[in-house]
């Protein structure tokens, strides 16, 4: 993003790495139960006082309502208010989306047991229990059978809402099929795919996104055609502007049907993997659209790279990654890092569902070469300790 504008930041904390990419900096108070909105629109018009600006963004799911309505206090272009709560709100999505026909799916929003029994009675199994408004499948499971239904439903319910509101609890039908995620850049009523990632999942019955890969091969011709459409067709009725908007697609039997949208670009470092397979900067375009400014997009597209997250097998001290120098050398070896201090114990999902402990990106000819090469690196780099 600094390469292409000057940046002034507001941020919930003490910001540390990001003074160097940007003009300015100011600090508001994000704490539970405060005036957030109001802090962060007096810390603002302090930053405007000192700076020009002309536009407002944000690509922290966390951030997404607060920079929506700091751009309206403010006067000045971003994300509507209105879009930013609906991709914040699962029920309202899901509404919206099965009215206008674009993606119909049964959902019932549920506060109470007795009232999650019956919408599953009604709905039948296997279904997806899942809190309102939480992000990174936050207390999502798949129930596949009765006798499971009232701890998943207990799970969600009590799911850590880190800082996010939630009211309620979703029982939906399961969709069978491939789903896969898309960006799409929207600007004055156009939506673009930018950007597009074949995930990896783990531990099921919970959807944990144990990774991605992204460029060439990553998917098929119905994924490209008809769940992009779906996708722009959908962030587009969700009235979604200014931004990158991630989208999760599931290409079903009775053709794509979108699982949730997002008004803030995709996060677990997909900005490095995309750019890394494509040669596309996702922070170059979340700036387009933010300032209104006609996307540039020149992609390279023959070639593809993903990443794999780390996770302890057990309850555990962690003592690092192995250090299997053989795979360590091999050129298709992009990076490997750790995400924890060595010596604190860790947890896997679904106990801790961010217990990832590192990371390792591949680069290949092929998505499918990628995913063999991500499948070998996370059987070699063990999580060590005790």
């Amino acid at each position: 993003m600094a390469a292409d504008a000057d940046l002034v930041l507001l941020n919930p904390e003490p910001p540390t790495w990001q003074l160097h990419w940007v003009q300015d900096c100011a600090v508001f108070d994000a704490s539970a139960g405060g005036d957030t909105d109001g802090d962060a629109l007096r810390a603002a018009k302090a930053l405007l006082a000192r700076r020009r600006v002309a536009a407002v963004v944000t690509y922290e799911e966390t951030m997404v309502v607060t920079a929506a309505r700091l751009a309206r206090g403010l006067g000045l272009p971003g994300v509507p208010v209105a879009a930013a709560e609906l991709a914040r709100d699962k029920h309202r999505q899901r509404t919206l989306l099965a009215d206008t026909g674009i993606s119909p799916t049964r959902s019932h929003l549920v506060h109470d047991l007795d009232e999650a029994r019956r919408a599953a009675r009604d709905i039948g199994y296997p279904l997806i229990v899942k809190p309102r408004g939480l992000s990174g499948s936050a207390g999502v499971r798949r129930v596949d059978e009765e006798s499971e239904f009232d701890a998943a439903f207990d799970a969600a319910l009590h799911a850590d809402k880190m800082g996010l509101e939630s009211e309620g609890i979703l029982v939906e039908e399961f969709l069978e099929g491939f789903e896969f995620d898309v960006d799409c850049l929207v600007h004055d009523g156009t939506a673009t795919p930018v950007s597009w990632a074949r995930k990896i999942w783990a531990y099921d019955p919970y959807p944990v996104e144990a990774g991605f890969i992204t460029g060439h091969g990553t998917l098929g011709r119905a994924e490209m055609t008809e769940g992009f459409d779906l996708a722009c067709r959908s962030v587009l009725a969700a009235g979604i502007d200014r931004t990158v908007a991630h989208v999760e697609v599931k290409m079903t039997p009775a053709g794509p049907r979108i699982i949730e949208l997002n008004a803030r670009p995709g996060g677990d470092i997909a900005s490095r993997i995309v750019e890394l397979a494509r040669g596309v900067r996702l922070g170059s375009l979340l700036t387009a659209a933010a300032l209104g400014r006609a996307p540039e997009i020149a992609s390279s597209g023959d070639r593809s790279a993903g990443i794999r997250f780390l996770y302890p097998r057990t309850r555990q001290r962690f003592d690092g990654l192995a250090e299997a120098p053989t795979l360590r050398a091999r050129p298709w070896i992009h990076e490997i890092g750790e995400l924890r201090p060595r010596g604190e114990t860790v947890t896997p999902p679904p106990q801790d569902l961010y217990g990832r402990v590192g990371y390792v990106m591949a680069t290949g000819p092929h998505a499918d070469e990628v995913e063999d090469r991500l499948l070998l690196a996370h059987h070699e780099l063990r999580v060590l300790g005790s």
